[in-house]
Parts: C-alpha cells; sequence; structure tokens
C-alpha cells in the first residue's frame, strides 16, 4: 500500500473540495464510519476513528443522500486514507477509468 503523496508536486485530475461530510466504508461486511475532508468526482480523502485495515475494494456510502458507490484504496497514512471511487458509465456492468469517466463529459451513474 502506498503512503499518503506529499503535496507539493501532487498533481488531480479533478478540483477537490474541503468539507467535513459524514460518511461509511462498508469492508467485507463492517461498517467503518469516517469524515470526508476533501471530496472531488474522482475520489476523496477521508479521517477513520482510529485506524482499520482496509481491503482493496470496497463500497464507500454518503448514508445523508442515499448513495453507495465501489472505491479503492488509494492510500492509508495512519487514520486517513485517499479513495478513488469507481464510477461506471450508464449501461455498463464494469467500472470505467475514473479518467475516462471524468474526461469525456458522459453522464457517470453514481451506485
Amino acid at each position: 500500500m502506498r503512503h499518503k503523496p506529499t503535496v507539493r508536486g501532487e498533481i488531480r485530475s479533478a478540483p477537490r473540495a474541503n468539507c467535513t461530510i459524514p460518511a461509511i466504508i462498508v469492508d467485507r461486511g463492517i461498517s467503518i464510519s469516517c469524515i470526508v475532508e476533501d471530496l472531488s468526482i474522482t475520489g476523496c480523502r477521508v479521517r477513520m476513528k482510529g485506524q482499520a485495515a482496509l481491503s482493496r475494494r470496497f463500497v464507500f456510502e454518503f448514508p445523508k443522500r442515499a448513495i453507495k458507490v465501489e472505491a479503492e484504496l488509494v492510500w492509508m497514512n495512519g487514520d486517513e486514507a485517499g479513495i478513488r471511487f469507481l464510477h461506471k458509465k450508464t449501461g455498463e456492468d464494469k467500472p470505467a477509468a475514473s479518467t475516462a469517466a471524468s474526461s469525456t463529459g458522459d453522464q457517470v451513474e453514481i451506485g
């Protein structure tokens, strides 16, 4: 697992917004509460209550909006984690690459 990248030289495919949004990681049937601290269309950075061992892929939920999306772990550093959303294009069974979904202008389905 990679550690959190340094800010210097960091390149993002989509702009991120600072926020404080409650969320839930559902990994192997276990729900892990977390707070989203920055968010973009392609992913987010979360802070968990304590350290948790996460699988490479899991379901990420925004319970207040009833949104569920497949996600993957990009990095972990203590109680923080970087998460990439695995978007699906409408009508597809498999997740599309994040760059394809965000750069084409196609509608994407979350959840």
